[in-house]
């Protein structure tokens, strides 16, 4: 593929990334690094294309190309279980933060077939070390963890963070990956206290995935409005010609400056205004009329619960700001 004219005339070739780690691989690879310098750490929110088969792509569950919160780690193998332990951590913070009910934790290893690249020694340590942070990590969350041989990537074991969709189908969201072949094949080292060259070991981790299934998955689980933190519009302010007019683009501002994202929406009937607001799946409602301007007060509503509550100016402001500092996924009217 090629884009536009390079320096001497030619067209730039361009080269669809399917993958993220080659190229965190060679940036680790293209100085020399110390015992002292590990870990390093790369994250990035990049696009990857795949060359999915028509029949299987699905909403934006399944898609040619993605956007992938990913992340790799170099460390020394000394420093592999508090990485693991700190990416584990990270992946269960987000997930509850998002609402998300994680039901189990998976370690997945190898079994005793031929297709594993590394030696089996190499493979029993790494997943002695996922057990250790699996221990650490699930009691306290009173969260089950159980090993299934087999299910290892073919370079390395992983802990997989396992979910139930709304259909009470299990799906993987997040993982953290321990990778043998990439370090061996980049011959990616480190110059060790004795002075010589030691590999390094790369951490595969990611926190949310692909973006786009992520979404998928909110979508569904929530049944199709994102939690209010997460809207793309907050508040949506209706205002009546026989007094909200003359309120509500202070209302919007004082809203905005406190960082929440709003829409005013004037043209129209007030029934086709909320039926519009209600398609967009805007997370609150707010009527501005003469009733409204009288009494201070906006007319709010929640579509996803159906609740109604009349709230004063002066606390409306910090009642949204704090439910979006919190990130609740409902507003309590």
């Amino acid at each position: 593929m090629f884009l536009g004219d390079g320096p001497d005339g030619d067209a730039d070739p361009l080269v669809l990334r399917p993958a993220n780690c080659p190229h965190h691989a060679q940036i680790y690879a293209s100085e020399p690094r110390s015992y002292r310098d590990l870990p390093v750490r790369y994250s990035e929110l990049a696009p990857m294309f795949r060359a999915e088969r028509s029949g299987v792509l699905s909403g934006l569950s399944r898609v040619r190309q993605i956007n992938l919160d990913d992340a790799h780690v170099f460390c020394r193998p000394d420093q592999v279980a508090a990485e693991v332990r700190t990416a584990v951590v990270a992946v269960l913070e987000v997930l509850d933060t998002l609402g998300i009910e994680v039901s189990y934790l998976r370690l997945s290893g190898r079994d005793d077939s031929e297709k594993w690249l590394g030696e089996p020694g190499q493979w029993a340590a790494a997943e002695e070390a996922l057990r250790v942070v699996l221990d650490d990590v699930a009691s306290p969350a009173d969260l089950p963890w159980h090993a299934e041989a087999g299910e290892a990537a073919f370079y390395g074991p992983k802990i997989d963070v396992q979910v139930l969709d709304t259909r009470g189908h299990e799906e993987t969201l997040a993982t953290v990956q321990l990778d043998f072949n990439q370090p061996e094949r980049f011959d990616l080292t480190y110059v060790a206290a004795s002075g010589e060259r030691e590999r390094v070991v790369m951490i595969h981790r990611g926190t949310v995935g692909a973006m786009e299934r992520m979404v998928a998955f909110l979508l569904e689980r929530h049944g199709g409005r994102l939690p209010f933190w997460l809207a793309p519009v907050q508040v949506c302010l209706l205002p009546l010609p026989d007094g909200g007019e003359a309120l509500v683009d202070d209302v919007a501002a004082d809203l905005r400056a406190r960082g929440l994202r709003v829409r005013v929406e004037r043209d129209g009937s007030l029934g086709n205004r909320i039926r519009l607001a209600r398609e967009r799946r805007d997370a609150l409602i707010g009527v501005l009329g003469a009733r409204e301007a009288a009494s201070g007060a906006v007319a709010v509503t929640d579509p996803a619960s159906g609740a109604k509550a009349s709230v004063p100016l002066a606390e409306l402001g910090d009642r949204l700001a704090e439910a979006a500092r919190l990130r609740v996924p409902r507003v309590d009217l």
